[in-house]
């Protein structure tokens, strides 16, 4: 008996089906109505993309040159110097020098110089015991000695000195004029009257225990307290402007160099000290430049510096203002400690002249202005 092969089921009819639903699903959804709802809007809303936020540009101002900051301190602390003084009387002491404008104050000491002996000091009963006075006189010594021994303990032979010989006789003349007049007999005992000036400051009542001979003869300075003057009136000049500036110094025993060293040191000092001036310049409140101590010799030229002929200048119109006599003087040679007040006029260009001068040489490095030119 044959075997029957099972009869295998054919796909042709499926994909028959399967493209009739696709041809039938295409006409039913291509002709229904959309299912949306469209809104026509009155009016219609623009949408409208931002504009990009404005940018706005300044110009930078370019940043000062150094001379130009230069100049500026230079001003600041020039009008620092000339703005009216809030104090309505300035001081003026030893060692504390000062720039005060024409139109301003200051007080000094009322002092009055007596040559005098010691009982009549004492005998001015004008005088209280608290009289501040400044005493000055000679002391004698008188020493056993000889020739040969001065000789080798007074190193200047050609100073006078004063000496007492065996026989009473006083002579005074330069010690190596006696040391020629003894013949080579230099061993010989004398007298020799040693001279000291001797200065003290005490009051009336400490003079009146001091060891000292009533005949002694004195110079004493007696101060009678404070005297306040006006510039003005010390320098008596209509030609000067009120805002323009005097250096104002006491003259002391310190004083070696006279008006040149004054002036000098005065400068030096204060440019060095400087003035605290705020806002003038980026973190630098304080206005200072520093003088050299040489910056006034010559150059190697064998012309003045700059400092040199500023202090040239300064030395020969200065005026000298004698606060014990009421005298003004403008002798350079001529300067008393503990009696004159120097007064230096310097304009507001000078001394900013002097200010930008000595920056720009600090700016460039330089140390010294005396050796180059």
């Amino acid at each position: 008996m044959a075997n029957e092969s099972a009869a295998k089921p054919s796909l042709v009819p499926a994909i028959l089906a399967l493209l009739v639903l696709i041809v039938v699903g295409y006409f039913l959804f291509s002709d229904s109505k959309p299912s949306r709802t469209e809104h026509t809007l009155n009016p219609p809303i623009e949408i409208v993309d931002p504009e990009p936020p404005l940018t706005i540009i300044e110009e930078v101002e370019p940043a000062p040159t150094s001379d130009e900051v230069t100049e500026q301190e230079a001003q600041a602390f020039v009008e620092a110097l000339t703005t009216p003084q809030q104090q309505t009387i300035i001081a003026i002491t030893e060692g504390q020098d000062q720039f005060v404008r024409h139109d301003g104050f200051i007080s000094l000491p009322n002092l009055e110089n007596r040559t005098t002996t010691a009982a009549q000091l004492l005998a001015d009963t004008s005088l209280t015991g608290d009289t501040e006075l400044t005493v000055s006189y000679i002391n004698e010594q008188h020493i056993t000695t000889s020739l040969a021994e001065l000789a080798e303990s007074i190193e200047d032979h050609t100073a006078a000195i004063t000496i007492i010989n065996n026989d009473g006789s006083q002579i005074t003349a330069p010690l190596a004029d006696l040391i020629n007049q003894a013949n080579g007999n230099t061993a010989a005992s004398i007298t020799y009257i040693k001279k000291t000036t001797v200065i003290k400051q005490l009051t009336i009542s400490e003079f009146a225990h001091l060891d000292i001979a009533s005949n002694q003869a004195i110079q004493v300075t007696i101060n009678h307290g404070e005297q306040q003057l006006s510039i003005k009136e010390i320098i008596q000049s209509a030609d000067i402007a009120d805002n323009e500036l005097f250096y104002l110094h006491r003259v002391s025993e310190q004083d070696q160099q006279g008006l040149w060293g004054i002036i000098q040191a005065g400068l030096i000092d204060k440019f060095r000290q400087g003035l605290s001036i705020e806002g003038i310049s980026r973190n630098k409140d304080l206005m200072q430049v520093t003088i050299p101590a040489d910056a006034d010799e010559k150059l190697t030229s064998g012309l003045s510096s700059f400092l040199g002929k500023i202090l040239n200048s300064k030395v020969t119109s200065s005026y000298i203002y004698n606060y014990s006599s009421q005298t003004m003087g403008h002798d350079p040679d001529v300067i008393h400690p503990g009696q004159q007040l120097v007064l230096i006029h310097f304009s507001a260009g000078e001394l900013k002249q002097v200010y930008q001068f000595f920056s720009a040489k600090r700016n460039q490095g330089i140390q010294t202005f005396a050796i180059v030119d």
